[in-house]
């Protein structure tokens, strides 16, 4: 099917290489086999040690360099590790192939970037997961074998192919449902809708952020008991769902600080209540780049 290009809806499209394992004594050092980044639901790689999430893409790019694990291929490495860390968004879309130009597997990101440093940078491990990683919804191929051939093999491991022409519709062709109609960013961790074709119908799945339900419930009971009427009260408009919608209690818990942040012991206070349009709004804020508290200022400050 035909996708919209990657400008349009703000999507971009990964291509990220998987080893192949030849022989058993073959290692998947730089990055794991497509089956193992399928069972672990990401995608990993190895190129170099370091945390690129405080970096510029030129320090990034020297850091790379000097920590690179093949001292020979490590001027693009920081390179790659960056974009992964910095560029990727939550819904973009990712291909898996390996250096016989085979496509595995498609995929939609669900989690943003994490860099798990090792003491020790030990081989066996590092075919099981790598330093550097995304979360992905995989779609495993079974007619991607020599699906495109793209010049000689390189050492990009990670490459967005938004504007490749050339590159891109042999790829998209493997993806036979609808994509998502616009992407999330890493900030924002509220349900993104796939939607497929069935019988004539329409299925939707949610993608999320890994959270614990029970926080959230805990929370709301939090915010009723401390509310004088017993309904809660959108913490940036000031309105009452319950009233507001005909007695539907339609209060949201919003994660003050994203889930993508990374993982953590969270209590119910580290939730805001938000009406729907207002949890809505925050988000999009957080999406243009806006720091996840001063989103909630700048909307709060909207109804003052």
């Amino acid at each position: 099917m035909k996708h919209p290009p990657s400008k349009t809806v703000g999507r971009k499209y990964w291509l990220a290489k998987a080893t192949e394992r030849k022989n058993e004594k073959s290692t998947c050092f730089l990055c794991p086999e497509p089956k193992t980044h399928l069972q672990n639901k990401d995608y990993s790689f190895t190129p170099a040690d370091f945390d690129p999430t405080g970096l510029t893409k030129s320090e990034a790019i020297k850091a790379g360099k000097e920590k690179s694990v093949f001292e020979k291929w490590g001027t693009r490495f920081g390179s790659q590790i960056w974009s992964m860390a910095h560029e990727v968004n939550l819904g973009d879309v990712i291909f898996l192939e390996t250096h016989s130009r085979n496509v595995h597997a498609w995929g939609i990101i669900t989690r943003a970037y994490q860099y798990r440093p090792a003491k020790v940078l030990r081989a066996k491990e590092l075919e099981t997961a790598g330093l550097h990683s995304i979360g992905v919804e995989w779609h495993e191929l079974t007619n991607g074998k020599d699906s495109f051939k793209a010049g000689r093999s390189d050492n990009l491991l990670f490459r967005e192919i938004s504007d490749r022409k050339d590159l891109l519709p042999l790829l998209t062709k493997f993806i036979d449902n609808p994509l998502p109609t616009s992407a999330r960013r890493g900030g924002e961790d509220a349900p993104q809708d796939l939607e497929y074709r069935e019988g004539g119908k329409v299925l939707q799945t949610h993608l999320r952020t890994e959270r614990d339900a029970k926080a959230a419930k805990l929370a709301k009971e939090l915010a009723r008991k401390r509310s004088k009427t017993g309904d809660i009260v959108c913490e940036t408009c000031g309105t009452v769902p319950k009233k507001e919608y005909a007695g539907l209690d339609l209060i949201e818990a919003h994660h003050r600080i994203p889930l993508a942040r990374g993982v953590r012991e969270t209590k119910p206070e580290d939730f805001a209540m938000l009406c729907p349009c207002c949890h809505r709004a925050v988000h999009k804020l957080i999406n243009a780049d806006v720091e996840p508290l001063a989103a909630l200022k700048r909307l709060s400050k909207l109804f003052a």
